[in-house]
């Protein structure tokens, strides 16, 4: 059974305006020439779709049905259009992106909000991952755009582009309550208290357990830095966290440094994205908003930098990890 759009569309206008003469001024046409396309419709359905003994146009039972059917075509059929006129527009239909968890979601949400806009086409799916599961939804998945950490600045490697973000800040913090605290600690690894490590979110770190930076001899996975926050302080271990996540604990002593050395890591977040095909005009936004409002934040006032933080990280010189 073949049928067309425009007989789709005269069967919607009849039901809508009531008659097939309003049909035809709705649909700029001549009232036969929309009598014709209901008629080669009936034909290619077989069967009546309008009631003709009264006056007003009024839909069978299997006209309702149709109707119903055609209208869902009818949407389907707008959407590819506007999604054809997008994309000459240079506007993706979708972007897919994946971010790093450690990175500070004030960024993020001004993203949402702009491409909830609307004169921005684009639907935007947005995943959180953390540490090598980052670049794993990347190269593996479908996501079109990738924020991680540790790359090198401008690197352009495998048909990838890497954007340089402003960097992010770790700082290595216990509770004040905790035994760590306060105590100078040469080797962090040969403390015997839990080190809290948020879980590489890559799939294949799931068959076997994630390492400790620190080496410490017991270690405790969590999901996220806000979980592991919470545990900090309540003195469950000690470990690593962005300085943008507890900056208001470390000012109000609620979280202090860990006395040893590094206790503070920079990272350097990256933009990636691939080479070909080449970003649009929705990447484009996404980059240009993310930049505008991911800022250094600034070291808590009180605390003390003990000497010059480590060198950036590079793929082959593995630093501290977000964790």
């Amino acid at each position: 059974m073949d049928f067309t759009l425009d007989q789709l569309k005269a069967l919607d206008a009849i039901a809508r305006t009531g008659s097939f003469a309003a049909a035809g001024a709705d649909l700029h046409k001549v009232p036969s020439a929309v009598s014709y396309l209901i008629r080669t419709l009936e034909s290619a359905v077989g069967v009546p779709l309008f009631d003709r003994s009264r006056r007003q146009a009024r839909l069978t039972r299997e006209g309702r049905r149709v109707l119903e059917g055609s209208r869902s075509v009818l949407a389907q059929a707008q959407d590819l259009h506007q999604m054809i006129l997008d994309l000459q527009g240079g506007w993706e239909s979708e972007l897919h992106v994946v971010v790093d968890g450690a990175l500070p979601m004030k960024a993020l949400t001004q993203c949402l909000k702009r491409f909830a806009a609307p004169d921005v086409p684009t639907r935007l799916h947005l995943e959180v991952a953390y540490r090598q599961g980052v670049l794993h939804r990347f190269v593996e998945g479908p996501a079109d755009l990738a924020v991680v950490l540790g790359l090198e600045q401008g690197s352009s490697q495998d048909g990838h582009l890497c954007t340089p973000l402003p960097p992010l800040e770790l700082v290595l913090v216990v509770a004040p309550d905790h035994p760590m605290a306060g105590v100078r600690i040469d080797d962090p690894s040969t403390t015997p208290h839990v080190e809290l490590v948020v879980r590489d979110s890559a799939r294949a770190t799931h068959e076997t357990p994630n390492t400790s930076f620190l080496g410490s001899r017991q270690v405790v996975h969590l999901s996220d830095f806000h979980s592991k926050r919470a545990a900090l302080l309540e003195c469950g271990g000690f470990g690593w966290v962005p300085t943008h996540l507890v900056a208001a604990d470390l000012e109000s002593g609620g979280l202090e440094l860990v006395d040893c050395e590094p206790n503070r890591w920079t990272y350097h977040p990256q933009v990636v994205t691939r080479e070909t095909p080449a970003p649009g005009r929705a990447a484009a936004l996404f980059l240009s908003t993310l930049k505008d409002v991911a800022k250094p934040e600034a070291s808590p006032s009180g605390t003390s930098r003990r000497g010059d933080p480590p060198p950036t990280s590079r793929p082959d010189e593995p630093p501290p990890r977000a964790d």
